[in-house]
Parts: C-alpha cells; sequence; structure tokens
C-alpha cells in the first residue's frame, strides 16, 4: 500500500510538473499567435499584461523565472527536502504580487496568470500537508516561517516598483502642454516630433483618447529628432504659444503643426514673426525642451510615438510607435 507521505510527494511532483507545462506554454503563447488564442487572442488580457514593462523581470520574461522556480522545488524535492517549503513559500509571495498587479494596477487580467495563482496556491497548501511532520527545515520555526518567507517575497518585487512610481512623479502644477483635467487620476504622457510622419497618423488615436476619456490628463512631450532641421523650431514656436497664451491655445498650434506637415516650413514662416522671443521665454522654452528630453530617458524612450500611461503615479503601459488606439484603450480605464 502506498504510503500517504508518498502520495504527497507524488502530487508535489504532479502540481509542478504542471506548473513548468503551464510556463511554458504562456511564454510560447507571447510568440505564437495560435497559442494566445487559448486565452482569448490579441485583444485578450493575457496580450494585454504581457505587453507591459510587469511581464518583466530584470529583463527576463516572468515565464523564465516561473520555469526556474518550478525547476528548482523539484530539484528540492530530490535533492534537498529542508528546501521544499521555503521555496514554495517564495512562489506563493510572487504570485500575491502578480495579482496585486492585476488588481491594483493594471486592472486588467491574465486568464494564463490566474491559472498560474491557483497551481501555486494549491502547489503550497500540499507543500503544507507534506512537511507538516517533517523537522528538515532550512529556515528556524518550521511552518510558522511561511508567511515570512511570504511577505519578504512579495516586498522584494513590490518595494521596486512603488519606488519607480515615486521618482518620477507627474507634477501638474507644472505642466505647460497639455489637455484635459490636471487632477485627473488616468494619465497620459505623448512624445513626439512635429515632424515625424507616424507622430501625424498617430494624432487621431490622441483624438479619440479624449472623446472617450474626458477625465484623463494628456501631457505633451517634445522629444525631437536630430535629423529633423525644422522640428526645434516647431517646438519653440508651440511652447512659446504654450507659455503666453496657455495649454488651450498651445493645443490648437500642435494640432496646425501636424496639420500642415508637408508646408511646416511655410506655416512657421508665416505664424513666428507674431511671437517675440525674450531671453525670458527662451529660457523657459530651453528648460522645458531640456525637462521633456530627461523625461524620456527616465522612461527609456528612444523613439516617436511613444506614449507612457499611468493610474495614478503608477506606471502601466508603455506604447511605443503608431498603435490603434483600440490596442491600448484597456489601460485607460478607470
Amino acid at each position: 500500500m502506498t504510503s500517504s507521505k508518498d502520495t504527497s510527494t507524488k502530487l508535489l511532483f504532479i502540481v509542478a510538473g504542471f506548473g513548468v507545462l503551464l510556463t511554458i506554454v504562456t511564454e510560447l503563447s507571447h510568440h505564437l499567435p495560435w497559442l494566445m488564442e487559448l486565452c482569448g487572442g490579441a485583444s485578450s488580457g493575457c496580450s494585454d499584461v504581457a505587453s507591459t514593462s510587469f511581464s518583466k523581470i530584470l529583463g527576463v520574461s516572468v515565464a523564465y523565472w516561473g520555469l526556474l522556480s518550478y525547476v528548482a522545488f523539484i530539484m528540492a524535492l530530490i535533492y534537498a527536502p529542508a528546501l521544499v517549503f521555503p521555496i514554495a513559500a517564495g512562489l506563493m509571495g510572487a504570485e500575491l504580487y502578480f495579482l496585486w498587479i492585476m488588481a491594483t494596477i493594471l486592472n486588467i487580467y491574465c486568464t494564463f496568470c490566474i491559472i498560474q495563482f491557483v497551481t501555486v496556491l494549491i502547489l503550497f497548501l500540499l507543500t503544507l500537508i507534506w512537511a507538516r511532520k517533517r523537522d528538515d527545515f532550512l529556515l528556524p520555526g518550521k511552518l510558522w516561517s511561511a508567511p515570512l518567507v511570504i511577505v519578504l517575497s512579495f516586498a522584494v518585487l513590490a518595494v521596486p516598483v512603488k519606488l519607480k512610481a515615486k521618482s518620477a512623479p507627474l507634477d501638474s502644477a507644472a505642466l505647460v502642454t497639455y489637455q484635459g483635467n490636471v487632477s485627473a487620476k488616468m494619465k497620459v504622457e505623448i512624445f513626439s516630433d512635429y515632424e515625424c510622419g507616424h507622430c501625424k497618423k498617430f494624432e487621431p488615436q490622441v483624438d479619440k483618447i479624449i472623446k472617450n476619456n474626458p477625465d484623463v490628463l494628456i501631457v505633451f512631450r517634445d522629444f525631437i529628432i536630430s535629423s529633423h532641421k525644422l522640428s526645434p523650431v516647431a517646438s519653440s514656436y508651440a511652447n512659446a504659444v504654450a507659455f503666453n497664451q496657455g495649454p488651450e491655445a498651445f493645443v490648437k498650434t500642435r494640432t496646425e503643426l501636424f496639420e500642415h506637415q508637408e508646408t511646416l516650413r511655410k506655416y512657421l514662416q508665416e505664424h513666428l514673426p507674431g511671437v517675440t522671443f525674450t531671453e525670458e521665454l527662451k529660457a523657459k522654452i530651453n528648460a522645458k525642451i531640456a525637462g521633456d528630453l530627461e523625461r524620456a530617458t527616465t522612461l527609456g524612450v528612444s523613439s516617436t510615438p511613444t506614449m507612457a500611461i499611468y493610474r495614478g503615479d503608477e506606471l502601466v503601459q508603455v506604447v511605443k510607435g503608431f498603435a490603434p488606439y483600440e490596442r491600448f484603450s484597456r489601460f485607460l480605464e478607470n
């Protein structure tokens, strides 16, 4: 007759093996569209979550980290039983972190991630049963060390997210080139260049953001492409309008600059004489453009258009290049 100990060990192998399979399928779904269909396709929560910065830790896909953790668990089960329970508790803390990200920051849920959470929860509970009568624990306190390991695992992942959010908050009081409610929970930063064809193509999507999300704050940032000779002049003119006449006049001017992109030189020749560039105004404009560039560096912006979406102070998504509104609209939902 098979002992209860052998049965619980076999169950741990089975659940951990399922976890290995699930992490492999999850990672492959990012590269194989037909696998992503299992989670709902390109417009699903799985696809949305996978497209965020939270899908990687230290530049490595969380699926690979999950695979490594399951393999470590299985190896410990075979060769180092004292490590089994700490690894299970660490996995539980990591899964609570990912659930927290989806529930409080993204407001989007990935089916694969939820299945992964349930798998780890079952693995953790089975490990509790398996380890109940064992005394070969690596950590002191036996089973009671689990909550500490869970909290520590969660904190190691969550604290950097909070610190990153605090390191680059949007200062609403210092904004000049913006549209919308400065107190809005949802905030969008758009980095663009007035000679960028893709930026012009993206403008209708900006209109959709404004139309469909009336309570959103949109901050317009200059990211001047060095090869574009008229962009510095266009940015200076647009910012001069912003400083002299306010955000509403700036938004109108910004729209006109993109509308006249093909005849930008002529447009600027007609409108620049109406602006007096005092030394004070030049200093403000230069500081604003330099600030936008510094902001871009902080976010890793390297091309235009690039859009950063925030919920509160939390960065939830960065969209690089042209993207239709439908591709990122879910990130704008409160």
